[in-house]
């Protein structure tokens, strides 16, 4: 497709208007007020900004107003492949087979203009986001309804062109969808999830899909109501034989009968090893259900009553159907819940050749579909009631919703074949979709969810590959595991302050005392990589814009400074003195003179190597996103200040004034090159640019990576839209967050997928460490301590958290003389010894009770910050609140 012709067509800009809503939000702009094709005063509309912060309503997207063709809400366990949901409640995309496909729609879209990797856009430069998959359906699946409401028999199939309107809640991990036809006394929603538990990676992983109806009838006569679910069998989809059988069986377990779809490989023994091969299953869970093995289509009102439970043998080359069906009676105002699930089972995961670990995790439970399909009818009601739990925790909350999504939403790329889990329980990962594996550590060092919601993975992964695989005798860490066995300097940085979060995020001590040695070895590594010194690295390696720099680059020596910080913090928790001093006094030598030699009054910039200055590519003198990321990261795990608040500050309000405009269009325009994360008339944070005007900005040799400045990809905008958070400067975060957002409207393309280098990009996963900074979270879970200072609505605010092993929520009431506050836990166990909020006013008195019981508690207040220290452990299990008076 021609890049002209695709705008045109494509309805991503129908009619311009996305471009016309950017100039309703913000100025117009007159060239004049333009610097490098970005305006100094964004001008936005204060009653839009101010629109931000109101709490609104769930996102809801509409088949009236076009807004579902786009939707794919991933909806299988985490680390079990991909299946979206549709915007019509129907499974699409599929890609389960083990196929390791480059992006979910692999394909080059030409492009016109010269992109630093050429005139077409592959799934790595974001070819689903200038043309969104849809639609791709390699096999059958659906669900439909006979209604019968007095002598009038109704057939509606779950497809758009059957319903007058259809509406699509995106609340990820469980979507509503609600389905309206006018001629229908009954409202139909569709509740479409996979068990989702935050800190339960088992019950999080298993590789189905579960729909649970709910049906009300709003007649004054009895309803009858038939579903009928069914899954087409395409095991060994791309490696089946034109002699290999097709088959169906019914699998009954008690009440529950599954369909389970197989295949007769004819006896090749190799062919049980393809990644292809496996086994599918549907199920109702409910009570009396029907099972076929071979549903005929197309579907009629006659599909309801076909019979055939009998074990069902086709030819590859033939439809086989496998479905269930389950018919309700629903009184004058009553409401019925049908459920029912979908199963894969495809274990043969192998990645590439130089890695040891293969298969999929959840083989270590089940060994096919069906049981899988037991095992979630026999735990329903926990695996359910849970998961709701978990989705009422996380919405019921003082914060937008649309930020409550878009920060949260990201997670579900581990729910798709960007992550996987071997059977081994090694978790692997690529970057995006297919895309540049090995579990990068440049790249997942941003995303700050998966440490939150799931830190048992990201500890396993610290102590299993980090400190372990790729950890060498000199305390190099592989940056790609064992398939690139070199360095990354912002990944072995990022990684130690991953692994002091991973500490915080632990009920005790175990995992620092068992990887201490190794934790200090690595960061003497880092400490090794400042040649002359100065406590600024100044060492050419590798990092995250894939390019070598020379010199002393702000942020990569601030990276590296937070890193040390975090290790002196964890060898004082150690009694390791001797080493917290030495980090100590690099942390001190390395923060000074970066302020002092490489702060240029506006930002902190890349001072050149004094022998080669400006040889190789380079940021030099321009203001760059990630400037002062060691300072972002350093809030996310409670370090406290590495950079001076005042340049902090000014460097971030120098990244909104030269890199932020509402509308790329007139920057991308004039600087082609960059990959197309952004478009006109669509707003963002730009990598790189340069306000000074120099001519040559980026050093003397000017290679492929440049490409890289001119672009908004959105996890590191997302990790400076934390930072800014947390800074206070609210505004700009919310503003950033929300054109993300809106980039990745349903109208236009899928709100699930952020891209950067292919799909379901990981370091997007950045946007939860927005959500921290909001809520002013902290947490240590081996010295039991917890903490909120909420940036957002502190007078009246609510939001879920999650520790070691407990989450539920925290809310606070907040005035000039009062600050009343609880913390109530809705799941696990967790342990606290102190606990810390702000307060306007000077406290004199205090109260801690733990429901109706009274607890001895002294305060210590510096500034508005109060920690309550506690006389012995408290521990809340579920249901029990702890209220704060003070």
């Amino acid at each position: 497709m021609q890049r002209r012709f695709f705008l045109k067509t494509s309805g991503i800009f129908a009619a311009g208007m996305y471009a016309n809503r950017a100039r309703a939000i913000a100025g117009p702009f007159l060239p004049g007020e333009l610097v490098h094709n970005i305006p100094v005063d964004k001008k936005l509309d204060p009653q839009w900004v101010k629109s931000l912060f109101q709490r609104g309503s769930v996102s809801k997207y509409y088949k009236s107003k076009n807004e579902l063709n786009f939707i794919g809400m991933p909806v299988g366990g985490i680390n079990t492949g991909t299946v979206y949901l549709g915007g019509d409640g129907r499974l699409w995309l599929w890609d389960i087979f083990n196929s390791q496909q480059e992006g979910i729609d692999p394909k080059s879209v030409d492009w016109g203009t010269e992109l630093h990797v050429g005139k077409k856009v592959r799934s790595r430069d974001g070819s689903a986001y200038v043309q969104p998959a849809r639609d791709i359906r390699p096999m059958e699946q659906g669900f439909a309804f006979k209604i019968q409401v007095g002598k009038q028999t109704y057939l509606k199939k779950m497809i758009a062109d059957d319903w007058d309107e259809i509406i699509f809640e995106a609340t990820y991990p469980m979507a509503s969808i609600r389905y309206i036809s006018k001629e229908l006394p009954l409202e139909i929603t569709a509740n479409v999830y996979s068990p989702f538990i935050p800190l339960d990676e088992k019950s999080s992983g298993l590789p189905c899909t579960i729909y649970s109806f709910s049906i009300k009838n709003n007649s004054q006569m009895p309803v009858s109501v038939s579903i009928l679910g069914w899954l087409e069998n395409k095991v060994s989809i791309r490696s089946a034989g034109s002699k290999d059988i097709r088959r169906n069986e019914v699998l009954a377990e008690g009440k529950l009968k599954t369909v389970q779809g197989s295949i007769n490989l004819n006896g090749s023994l190799l062919q049980l090893q393809d990644p292809d091969f496996g086994t599918l299953g549907i199920a109702s869970l409910g009570g009396d259900s029907k099972a076929i093995t071979d549903l005929q289509f197309p579907i009629t009102l006659a599909s309801f009553a076909q019979q055939n439970e009998k074990f069902t043998e086709k030819t590859i080359d033939q439809q086989l159907i496998a479905a269930v069906r389950a018919v309700y009676q629903i009184k004058p105002g009553a409401t019925i819940e049908a459920h029912f699930s979908i199963a894969w089972h495809f274990a043969n995961l192998k990645l590439n050749q130089a890695i040891q670990d293969k298969g999929r995790y959840y083989a270590n439970w089940f060994s096919s579909a069906s049981e899988v399909l037991t095992y979630v009818h026999q735990n329903f009601s926990s695996l359910s009631n849970t998961s709701k739990l978990w989705k009422n925790t996380w919405f019921d909350s003082s914060l937008p919703w649309w930020f409550l999504e878009r920060t949260f939403s990201n997670i579900s790329t581990l729910a798709t074949t960007t992550a996987h889990r071997f059977r081994s329980g090694r978790f692997y990962a690529w970057e995006g979709v297919g895309c540049c594996e090995g579990t990068c550590t440049h790249v997942w060092q941003y995303a700050q969810a998966v440490g939150r919601i799931f830190p048992g993975i990201e500890r396993d992964t610290r102590q299993r590959i980090d400190l372990g695989l790729s950890l060498q005798p000199d305390g190099m860490i592989w940056y790609r595991g064992e398939v690139v066995k070199t360095a990354a300097i912002d990944g072995q940085a990022g990684t130690i302050l991953r692994i002091y979060r991973e500490h915080q995020m632990s009920v005790d001590k175990k995992f620092l005392n068992k990887n201490w040695d190794k934790i200090k070895l690595a960061t003497e590594w880092v400490i090794r990589q400042d040649k002359n010194q100065d406590g600024m690295e100044d060492t050419p390696i590798e990092n995250t814009l894939d390019a070598v720099w020379d010199g002393e680059i702000a942020w990569l020596v601030v990276l590296c400074i937070a890193a040390v910080k975090a290790a002196g913090a964890m060898a004082a928790e150690m009694k390791d003195s001797e080493f917290e001093k030495i980090c100590n006094e690099y942390v001190i030598k390395g923060s000074r003179n970066m302020e002092e030699k490489l702060f240029n009054g506006e930002y902190f910039i890349h001072r050149p190597d004094e022998i080669k200055g400006r040889e190789k590519l380079g940021s030099y003198n321009t203001c760059h996103i990630d400037q002062v990321y060691g300072q972002s990261w350093s809030h996310q795990v409670a370090l406290g200040r590495i950079i001076d608040k005042e340049k902090t500050l000014k460097a971030l309000q120098s990244l909104w004034k030269y890199n932020f405009t509402p509308d790329v269009g007139p920057y991308i325009k004039e600087r082609t090159g960059g990959r197309p994360y952004a478009l006109a008339g669509e707003g963002g944070l730009v990598m790189n640019t340069n306000p000074k005007n120099e001519t040559r900005p980026y050093g003397d040799n000017i290679t492929w990576q440049l490409g890289y400045f001119h672009e908004c990809m959105s996890g590191f905008e997302h990790q400076v839209a934390s930072h800014m958070m947390a800074e206070g400067m609210t505004d700009e975060a919310m503003v950033i967050t929300r054109m993300i957002h809106d980039r990745y409207h349903a109208a236009k393309r899928n709100p699930f997928n952020e891209i950067e280098c292919s799909d379901h990009y990981a370091r997007a996963m950045a946007s939860y460490g927005t959500f921290i900074t909001a809520c002013g979270f902290e947490y240590h879970g081996p010295n039991g301590h917890m903490a909120f200072n909420p940036k957002l609505n502190p007078e009246k605010f609510k939001a879920p958290f999650t520790s070691a092993a407990a989450w539920g929520c925290y809310e606070q009431e907040r005035g000039s003389q009062k600050l009343q506050a609880s913390l109530l836990v809705q799941y696990g166990e967790l342990s606290l010894n102190s606990f810390s909020l702000h307060a306007l006013h000077q406290v004199t008195d205090l109260q801690v009770m733990l429901d109706d019981q009274l607890i001895p508690a002294s305060i210590l207040q510096e500034g508005n910050r109060c920690t309550l220290k506690f006389s012995s452990t408290i521990r809340l299990v579920p249901g029990q609140k702890l209220s704060f008076k003070v």
